[in-house]
């Protein structure tokens, strides 16, 4: 049988929740760590680098992949091989009022589609952030996510798809 290539790239998509409002940053007082009472700034997030599990082809009939989002490095399993190619861990920035303890959320399971209709799944989407975390005295936070691939069945293509990432303040 005859490997067929796979390309995958996931493009991590942003969605901002809407309660928290800007305010005027020279009238207000910058907010201490944990204060619930300072004035809110809206929080934005923008994705530096997408997902990206590069090359790879199937030797069988299904196979796994997997991303981690500390180190970067791809691991591969069943019947799914690296080609080379360079895959890449996601990484997002988080930007709000300074020294608030915020909540980020990833969903459980993402498909990704080529331009022929076929399907893969990414699940077991993690980062690299602490139980609690926390924006900078700058007010920004970055991380890193990962995930697992998992490709059944002929496919073949060129593979893509978002991961809505929220964020908001606890």
């Amino acid at each position: 049988m005859t490997p067929k290539v796979l390309f995958f790239l996931l493009a991590a998509g942003a969605v901002m929740p809407g309660p928290a409002m800007a305010q005027c940053a020279l009238c207000d007082p910058v907010p201490v760590r944990g204060d619930k009472d300072a004035p809110e700034l809206p929080i934005r997030i923008e994705v530096e680098s997408a997902l990206d599990f590069s090359r790879m082809a199937l030797a069988g009939s299904a196979g796994d992949a997997s991303i981690d989002p500390v180190s970067g490095s791809r691991t591969t399993q069943g019947g799914l091989l690296g080609l080379g190619g360079m895959p890449f861990r996601g990484v997002a920035k988080v930007w709000g009022t300074p020294r608030r303890t915020i909540r980020v959320d990833l969903p459980r399971r993402v498909q990704l589609r080529s331009s022929s209709g076929a399907i893969v799944e990414i699940f077991d989407i993690r980062t690299d952030l602490p139980p609690a975390p926390m924006l900078g005295a700058d007010g920004r936070l970055s991380f890193s996510f990962g995930g697992r691939l998992s490709v059944k069945g002929a496919v073949s293509g060129n593979f893509r798809g978002q991961i809505p990432i929220t964020a908001e303040y606890q």
